[in-house]
């Protein structure tokens, strides 16, 4: 089989971009050459990549499998042409809602100084797996539980939280119990949220109402205009401060376990690393 790298970058950008134009625009290719490729590679894969259509272009089942893959195979690429040329390789860390809480700014600087080889870069993707599926990065900050075609390990664990509104009756409580938030209508993400009904029901409580959101900034607004209220990890309240927004303990929820995630078939060489750096970020607040 021989396929290329050039071919690979394509598929990626075309995935991304969902555009041949878009595509070539970042490529600095044709549109024509850029087509050209992804038939070339469709024609060595033996398969349709991408469905094609007037209006926009999507992948097939085996070509959002495949281009995931690409990115793996391209990022490890980059990455051993950067060692070989003393460059540095960045290490992209993907997370859902709070990154590292208060944590994520020493974590960074404290890294960053150390290995100015090997950069900490985190992006926020509002995805269960923080991307590691499609290869969007090469790490992931996880609060939830972890989807079988990945490998993690705990670095920290968090105290739950909930979010009110500056002027709601739980707003000037030093503390709260979860049965202090049944009568309350509670905001949640039931994709990468760390929040669910059985939060209550294992504790024997009544479950309160609930309303589905989508990605933090939704869930924060929600919880500002006074419609609802919101639990989640103490790593939120220091990662999105809100004017409106006030966040109070819950002072008998379990806490909630933060860890370090990757794809199972690749595991970055610099993944114990991170691990290391962060849990020992958690361990040194948990004896503060």
């Amino acid at each position: 089989m021989d396929v290329e790298t050039r071919q690979l970058r394509v598929l990626v950008a075309v995935d991304e971009e969902r555009s041949f134009t878009a595509a070539a625009d970042r490529l600095g290719m044709s549109q024509a050459a850029v087509s050209r490729a992804l038939a070339a590679l469709e024609h060595e894969l033996g398969t349709r990549l991408m469905h094609r259509t007037t209006r926009r272009v999507e992948p097939t089942e085996a070509g959002g499998s495949f281009a995931a893959t690409a990115r793996r195979v391209l990022a490890e690429l980059d990455r051993a042409v950067a060692e070989a040329r003393g460059d540095r390789s960045v290490i992209r860390v993907g997370y859902q809602w709070a990154a590292l809480g208060a944590h994520t700014t020493p974590v960074l600087r404290a890294w960053n100084r150390a290995h100015a080889d090997a950069p900490m870069r985190l992006v926020r993707l509002n995805r269960r797996d923080g991307g590691l599926a499609e290869g969007l990065v090469d790490l992931a900050v996880l609060r939830h539980h972890v989807d079988p075609e990945l490998e993690s390990e705990p670095v920290g664990t968090e105290p739950r939280v909930v979010a009110v509104p500056i002027d709601h009756p739980l707003a000037d409580r030093v503390a709260v119990g979860l049965a202090d938030l049944v009568p309350f209508t509670v905001a949640h993400d039931r994709h990468t949220g760390t929040t669910s009904a059985e939060l209550w029901s294992s504790a024997g409580l009544a479950v309160p109402p609930m309303t589905e959101t989508g990605d933090v900034e939704e869930w924060l607004d929600l919880i500002a205009a006074g419609d609802a209220i919101g639990v989640t990890a103490e790593g939120t309240a220091h990662h999105y401060p809100r004017p409106g927004v006030v966040f109070v303990p819950i002072d008998d929820a379990p806490p909630i376990e933060v860890r370090l995630a990757w794809h199972r078939r690749y595991r970055h060489p610099f993944a114990a690393r991170v691990a290391r750096a962060i849990r020992v970020a958690y361990d040194l607040d948990a004896l503060a």
